[in-house]
């Protein structure tokens, strides 16, 4: 999961899986927009940045943040986890500078992670980033808040709270999400704004091949998928209809011997791997008629209800 303050609301829970994701961040280009679109999905999360219509930057890290993929790995990873199915995302709009910040923070370094404030020394660590002359952000969060500290060489440059879309210079203590049952802190060692080289992704390629190639590949993931399940499923029925015939040729050996287990084999043929209950039925009826050539109708049916009682309970 990734915690960032959400800015202002553009679009919110939308199935990414239901659009072209390139076609969408072809218009958002052309309508020189600034924020960031927020995927969320079982496999872990992702983020793009968008500064006055160019992707400046892209990253997704995985549930157990074992792996982290930035630029055009992580838009392919992107698009995977949207064509798969069960991602959520989210588009906020922010102000050019404050997307700055967040690129730094994205791709900042941690000093500490994960910190529960409940048993945390706040006052000591602002303390020492003051000290420090540390350029810094700190992240405090809950799962459904975060707030964004920025520090540059020590010094407070201001908050990213819920909802805004610019950099406040003051935090309402009330409301604080540092207040909340379960916040933690980040903290992450970040370049000053100056120091960012940005580079336009979607200027220097064209995402619709990715977008392709990604869809391509999971289809015929897909397919083989749905082949081996289905190879699988016909070689159990297949495998239940050998075990079916073999019970009952051994209980038909013993209600009326040889001939019995013959006919079994010959009535049998009209059923196949599926075992549907008309063909049980049907086999039940021809099998009574070859018997009777042998046996009489009360060892007939004795021998008929064995069969049926240990088909129903396998």
């Amino acid at each position: 999961m990734i915690f960032l303050p959400r800015g202002k609301p553009v679009r919110q829970k939308v199935n990414p899986a239901r659009i072209n994701l390139p076609e969408a961040m072809g218009k958002l280009r052309t309508g020189t927009f600034t924020g960031y679109l927020h995927f969320e999905a079982p496999q872990g999360a992702g983020v793009i940045l968008f500064q006055k219509g160019q992707l400046i930057s892209s990253i997704f890290i995985d549930n157990d943040e074992s792996e982290r993929l930035i630029a055009y790995d992580a838009i392919a990873k992107i698009f995977e986890i949207s064509i798969l199915g069960g991602a959520v995302l989210n588009i906020f709009s922010l102000s050019a500078d404050l997307v700055l910040g967040v690129h730094a923070l994205l791709h900042g370094r941690y000093l500490q992670k994960h910190q529960d404030l409940s048993c945390f020394d706040v006052r000591t660590q602002l303390d020492q980033i003051r000290d420090d002359g540390l350029t810094v952000c700190l992240r405090i969060y809950t799962d459904d808040q975060t707030t964004l500290i920025f520090y540059d060489q020590g010094y407070a440059l201001g908050f990213f709270h819920e909802g805004k879309t610019e950099l406040e210079t003051s935090a309402d203590i009330s409301t604080s999400v540092a207040r909340l049952p379960g916040a933690k802190l980040d903290l992450l060692e970040i370049r000053d704004s100056d120091e960012i080289v940005l580079a336009d992704l979607m200027g220097s390629a064209n995402l619709g091949p990715i977008w392709q190639r990604t869809r391509k590949l999971l289809l015929e993931e897909r397919h083989k998928r749905e082949e081996a399940a289905m190879r699988s499923q016909d070689q159990n029925q297949e495998q239940r209809r050998q075990r079916t015939l073999s019970t009952f040729k051994i209980i038909a050996g013993n209600h009326i011997g040889k001939f019995g287990v013959t006919q079994v084999e010959k009535a049998f043929l009209v059923v196949g791997a599926d075992l549907r209950v008309e063909e049980m039925e049907k086999f039940y009826v021809d099998l009574q008629r070859l018997a009777r050539l042998v046996a009489g109708q009360p060892k007939i049916l004795t021998m008929i209800e064995e069969m049926k009682k240990k088909f129903n309970d396998q």
